[in-house]
């Protein structure tokens, strides 16, 4: 009579939101990798601007135009400084969902390692209703060995 794991339900549940946020990690990962690239965009897009603007500078720039290179360049560093924030931000995002996959794991864990419990405490209760069984078998063998012996 072999009970079934009470927690079973509870393991699976587990397991569905350890998936559940393992997807999440992914995709905090890459909102983080995207980030990433973004800001190295910006910044060879700023680099090649500057070295456009020094060419520029050393063939004779007329003052207005130095002045929307120079305000184009500062808003290109506000948009550096912007995807920095989100790279911060998106890191921060995918350490706290990587924390909660960790836990969930360690649940899933757990859950488990009780299940292998209940699953070995199972087989030594069948080991012993077998021995015991074997043992009656042998006990009623040697009655039965006894009534054929005497009978002869």
């Amino acid at each position: 009579m072999a009970r079934e794991f009470r927690l079973l339900l509870l393991l699976d549940l587990a397991q569905r939101r350890a998936e559940a946020h393992s997807r999440e990690v992914k995709r905090a990962h890459g909102e983080w990798l995207r980030a990433r690239g973004r800001q190295v965009q910006l910044a060879d897009l700023r680099d090649l601007r500057v070295r456009d603007l020094a060419g520029q500078v050393r063939s004779g720039l007329a003052g207005e135009r130095l002045r929307e290179s120079a305000r184009l360049l500062q808003m290109q560093a506000a948009d550096i400084a912007d995807a920095r924030r989100n790279i911060e931000s998106a890191h921060r995002n995918w350490q706290a969902k990587l924390a909660l996959w960790l836990q969930a794991q360690q649940r899933v864990k757990a859950l488990k390692v009780l299940e292998q419990r209940h699953q070995e405490r199972l087989a030594v209760q069948e080991r012993r209703v077998a021995q015991r069984q074997h043992d009656e078998l042998v006990q009623s063998s040697r009655y039965w060995r006894r009534d054929s012996q005497r009978a002869t």
